[in-house]
């Protein structure tokens, strides 16, 4: 069972976006969006947590895509970085720092791994044969060199590792190789690369993978199948963009060894004068990444920082209609036109609801969104805050009344927000919001049975004090719902401030603590979808 010392200082980490391209729906459902909620909700249980990504800015897909768009890296990387930081904003992922790996504080922490790994014995040097385009005069490091995967046979991939199988591999290994460039196919050509020993780490995997118990079972089971072929790691390039190399001459280091520690440096310009004292890590990763996280960075971490991840917590990709998001296809919804379309509280609903804590693919339908958002979100959560607080303005003008807990009410309330707290720890945030909304709909249930509009009749000689009651439990449950909700749906929960204004933590959501709050004005949280809508948003975003 997951769980954090309230001691322990945090770093929560997403996997760092390539700045290369626009974001779809595909890229939060594993990183961005649980990161973010799940340090949303360390903060509101008072630990201390911090949120740190940045852009991976170095590498050949970088510099692929700035000559395709006709401008220096410097540049290109720029432009992204403030687009990501951007749309990730208007989504609510609310990030401590959004760094850049293109910093001082990277490269020097990188060339300091790099040396100490090499002057420790664990990185050696020696002469190999790499990819050289004869019609481009150059050498063709991974991105610029595309063929077949040779363990799954999938065509198209990169030449270091394969997107489909997530397997990583020497660039002489991939199939019908050809220069993604020009398309010509490369010769090989003699070139001297550093080489980090990985096949000495079998043993400190294998210990550190098996007894790790906040690791996913089907992920190291997975990745430990893969301990009994590992081989030595090539982590530089014949390129100038990236870290240098310290001593050579146009020769970069691999964006794996560098964008990890990426992690590690954003933290040390967040917090200069304490960042090493944050040794719990936790990243979110996607599963396409499971073998840089789990084999590569525990191996470098173990002799350069001598402290390794606590968690990565590991989910799967995310299909569009049943079909694998592809921009060159122009089957993808990105994130701004998500938010646009959709709404950002209604995307980071959905999309957690439907996400497990597991490395299984998911689905996004808008028949499925429509079906969840108009059912759960909206005939449960909103129905049932909608109701309560118009009552309550409309018949003890705007004002919650004083009554009495309900002890029945609130022990079953109680008993459902420490397990949804409980499974917050866990990371298993799809199942607590599942909790969330079972004290809603036991909100649902409780107004419905007691009908204060019953108690209250226009020449007040009903029992104006039973009415009290329940409205002051009512409103209690809204509170409860604010607080719990916050993490999922920010936008949501700062409006409903606005309606009742309310405070409190996951410390204390599950009792009744609302005094007699002066309400604001009250309207709807929640809008539905209804057929019409959502075929027009299909012809916006799908039928391009």
């Amino acid at each position: 069972m997951f769980n954090i010392d309230k001691n322990e200082k945090i770093v929560v980490t997403a996997a760092l976006p390539y700045a290369n391209g626009e974001l779809h729906l595909g890229h939060i459902r594993s990183t961005y969006l649980p990161a973010d909620i799940y340090t949303r909700f360390l903060c509101s249980l008072g630990y201390d947590a911090i949120y740190v990504c940045a852009s991976d800015a170095h590498g050949t897909p970088i510099l692929f895509g700035a000559e395709q768009a006709g401008q220096q890296p410097e540049d290109y990387v720029r432009y992204w970085h403030d687009e990501h930081e951007r749309v990730l904003g208007e989504l609510g992922v609310r990030f401590d720092i959004f760094y850049t790996t293109h910093s001082p504080e990277n490269i020097e922490l990188s060339q300091n791994f790099f040396t100490m790994l090499y002057k420790e014995g664990y990185i050696y040097k020696k002469e190999t044969e790499r990819f050289y385009c004869p019609k481009c005069e150059r050498f063709l490091p991974d991105r610029f060199v595309k063929g077949i995967c040779p363990y799954c046979g999938a065509e198209d991939q990169y030449s270091d590792s394969c997107e489909q199988c997530g397997r990583t591999y020497d660039q002489k290994e991939v199939k019908d190789p050809h220069c993604a460039v020009c398309g010509a196919a490369p010769i090989l050509k003699k070139s001297e690369h550093y080489f980090f020993q990985l096949t000495k780490f079998k043993d400190f995997l294998t210990d550190y993978l098996k007894n790790n118990k906040n690791l996913q079972d089907e992920v190291k089971n997975y990745v430990l199948n893969w301990l009994d072929d590992l081989r030595d790691w090539d982590i530089t390039r014949d390129m100038t963009w990236g870290v240098p190399i310290p001593g050579e001459k146009d020769k970069v280091l691999y964006v794996w060894f560098d964008a990890p520690i990426g992690y590690l440096s954003s933290l040390k310009k967040l917090r200069p004068d304490d960042w090493q004292d944050y040794k719990t890590m936790i990243h979110f990763i996607g599963k396409d990444i499971v073998y840089h996280h789990y084999l590569f960075w525990p191996s470098m971490l173990s002799k350069a920082w001598h402290v390794l991840p606590k968690a990565m917590p590991v989910r799967g990709f995310l299909r569009l209609e049943g079909k694998k998001f592809s921009k060159s296809r122009n089957w993808y919804i990105s994130i701004e036109d998500g938010i646009k379309y959709f709404g950002a509280d209604y995307l980071r609903f959905y999309i957690t609801l439907t996400t497990p804590y597991s490395a299984e693919d998911g689905n996004f339908s808008l028949k499925e969104f429509q079906e969840r958002i108009n059912s759960e979100l909206v005939g449960n959560v909103g129905n049932f805050v909608y109701r309560v607080l118009s009552f309550i303005s409309s018949r003890f003008e705007g004002t919650v009344p004083e009554g009495e807990p309900d002890q029945e009410l609130w022990k079953e309330v109680k008993k459902l927000t420490d397990e949804a707290t409980q499974l917050m720890k866990e990371i298993k945030l799809k199942r607590a919001l599942e909790k969330i909304l079972a004290i809603s709909a036991l909100g649902n249930q409780y107004f419905q049975k007691n009908k204060p509009w019953s108690l209250v009749k226009s020449d007040k000689e009903a029992d104006e004090q039973a009415a009290a009651n329940v409205l002051y439990n009512a409103a209690g449950l809204v509170r409860t719902l604010g607080i719990l909700l916050e993490p999922f749906c920010p936008f949501t929960a700062a409006e409903l401030k606005k309606q009742l204004p309310f405070e409190g933590s996951y410390v204390d959501a599950g009792e009744p603590l609302l005094k007699s709050a002066k309400l604001g004005s009250i309207k709807p949280l929640f809008k539905t979808f209804d057929d019409e809508e959502i075929e027009k948003i299909r012809g916006k975003v799908l039928e391009k």
